[in-house]
């Protein structure tokens, strides 16, 4: 981790002991030594660096490259962002995150790929399963709840919020078929937001409906 991502992160757990409520739930489920790709819901700027704090693994994310103006770029670059033009294929942001998914390093991907504006989980792209599938990384389910207050990074000195993390267990692509097509991959981005959905309250998620482990096709709980 670099020096001034442990000082920012170690300013912002300090504001949030003094004004806020922040807990962890889960942390026993992120995995030691191995690469993961974690997959969260998005409410809010501050959810990265919540997620990283949370982890523990210092990770690597994409962020909108409207965000990376000064001086909100320094900011970004030292919590580990790397700009990505939405809307279409970026192959560079994905060559990219190939890369940081060596060795023991993770990286914060929101699959809705945009903050959720009335705080539902939202379907989700595909970028993270197809990158999964490129690096045979795992993959940890993380929930955000209480962010969606924080509209502006003025906040992050002042987080009068009650934020709760949530770790899932984590989980592999199974059952993958030779071809890896469309079909599948569809398939596997719903399993993934299904269990984003399984860690989330109520009130957060698309349906009320709990995904069972034995109705999961082609992800499968480690």
């Amino acid at each position: 981790m670099t020096k001034l991502y442990e000082i920012c992160n170690a300013a912002l757990m300090s504001t949030f002991k003094a004004f806020g409520d922040f807990k962890v739930l889960g942390k026993e489920n992120v995995p030691k030594d191995v690469p993961i790709i974690l997959v969260s819901n998005h409410l809010s700027i501050i959810d990265p660096p919540l997620c990283a704090s949370a982890v523990g693994k210092e990770p690597r994310f994409l962020a909108k490259k409207e965000l990376f103006k000064f001086p909100n770029n320094i900011l970004l670059k030292y919590y580990g962002a790397f700009s990505i033009n939405r809307g279409f294929t970026d192959i560079r942001a994905f060559q990219w995150s190939k890369q940081q998914l060596k060795g023991n390093k993770s990286l914060l991907v929101f699959p809705e790929g945009t903050r959720s504006n009335d705080g539902k989980l939202k379907q989700g792209y595909n970028g993270a399963i197809i990158l999964a599938l490129a690096t045979k990384s795992i993959l940890l389910p993380v929930s955000v709840t209480g962010t969606e207050t924080c509209k502006n990074f003025l906040q992050f000195l002042y987080p009068k919020m009650k934020v709760r993390v949530t770790i899932g267990n984590p989980f592999t692509l199974h059952n993958i078929p030779k071809d890896r097509n469309k079909s599948f991959i569809n398939s596997a981005t719903s399993e993934m937001m299904m269990r984003i959905a399984n860690i989330l309250p109520e009130k957060y998620k698309f349906n009320k409906e709990i995904y069972k482990e034995k109705n999961f096709i082609y992800t499968k709980k480690i």
